[in-house]
């Protein structure tokens, strides 16, 4: 298990009472401590994985009023489904080191999903939390805006007494791609790119650019071997100059992030016809 928070100290064959001189601690202090210390539990398993302090306490205050919950079919800080309850997760309603792990796994993927579709990093801005922790929790719509409100709570519980977050791999990956500098993208379905990471894990997105119109692609894994097609639909509008047989140009960026958020960007300037 990897981070701070999933840390066993071994003493004598057994696990070692918590330290409750520190004041964030790598041990689980219990479902009976203080919300403070639980908070700052799940700070630091966040900072350990590189994540936001607030995020995990953020989520566990929504869900689950900060507490350990059993039930039938929704569980733990976070609410976990149970059918979670498998793989890397087996146990969780058991175990809240499994539970903030599948917390900081999914929230490190919801981040470089975000960065690899080129939109912004939400670990940058603050009041972009709340959308993060929903795109980790997935609730029905009229509830996605529930987690930002819990902000300020979350840092009055960590008091900012825990480490900032761990900064382990600053380093981009490398990005190899092919554009065509003509596309006939009504025929093809969109402005088609072909792209890989040689070096690294990565997940692949593209945009393309058309006057002041954005498109975003899904974020997508890249083939095990060769180039990925990552093709980017092109606006309405642009289908119908394309049609009309006018000439159209588009700025397409293509994006890698590695799992610690890192991207790569590489942009083409391509010209579209019918």
């Amino acid at each position: 298990m990897a981070g701070g928070a999933l840390a066993r100290a071994q003493t004598g064959g057994g696990m070692s009472a918590p330290d409750f001189a520190e004041p964030c601690p790598a041990v689980y202090p219990g479902d009976a401590a203080a919300r403070e210390r639980i908070a700052r539990w799940m700070a630091r398993g966040a900072a350990d994985r590189g994540l936001p302090h607030e995020l995990p306490v953020m989520a566990a205050i929504a869900e689950s009023g900060l507490r350990n919950l059993s039930g039938d079919t929704y569980a733990g800080f976070f609410g976990m489904h149970q059918s979670l309850n498998t793989g890397d997760y087996r146990g969780f309603p058991r175990n809240p080191d499994l539970q903030l792990r599948w917390f900081g796994d999914t929230a490190r993927l919801v981040r470089q999903r975000r960065v690899a579709e080129g939109r912004p990093d939400p670990a940058k801005d603050p009041a972009a939390y709340g959308s993060w922790i929903a795109d980790v929790e997935r609730p029905a719509r009229e509830y996605r805006s529930r987690y930002q409100t819990h902000l300020e709570e979350a840092r009055g519980l960590i008091a900012g007494k825990c480490a900032a977050p761990a900064v382990d791999d600053t380093t981009p990956p490398r990005l190899e791609l092919w554009v065509s500098r003509r596309q006939h993208p009504l025929a093809t379905g969109g402005i088609v790119a072909e792209a890989r990471c040689p070096d690294n894990d990565c997940l692949l997105g593209a945009t393309n650019a058309i006057g002041t119109r954005t498109r975003h692609t899904a974020a997508t894994e890249p083939a095990e071997r060769g180039y990925t097609n990552l093709t980017v639909r092109i606006a309405r509008s642009a289908g119908r100059d394309l049609r009309a047989g006018h000439t159209v140009r588009a700025r397409v960026t293509v994006i890698a992030a590695d799992q610690a958020a890192n991207p790569t960007a590489r942009r083409r300037l391509v010209t579209l016809v019918r």
